[in-house]
């Protein structure tokens, strides 16, 4: 099953994503009716992205690198 998510407007309707139906495909639409497109909150992902990529503050230190558990240490778990 697929879930496609959009906005409903001026009769049409209108995905959060660019997706391809095939043709004569038996959908079922679901209607939110407490969440209209001007009541939805703004996309706080993008905005803490913009806010990273504009960062230009300097951290302190060097990285660490990640290490993993290898597959023998999850196994004696």
């Amino acid at each position: 099953m697929l879930v496609v998510t959009g906005i409903f407007d001026n009769g049409r309707f209108i995905p959060d994503t660019q997706i391809s139906i095939p043709q004569k495909r038996k959908v079922t639409v679901t209607i939110e009716e407490t969440h209209d497109i001007e009541t939805r909150p703004p996309n706080k992902w993008r905005e803490i992205g913009e806010a990273l990529r504009n960062c230009d503050e300097q951290l302190p230190g060097s990285p660490l690198p990640v290490q993993f558990r290898t597959v023998a240490e999850m196994e004696a778990l």
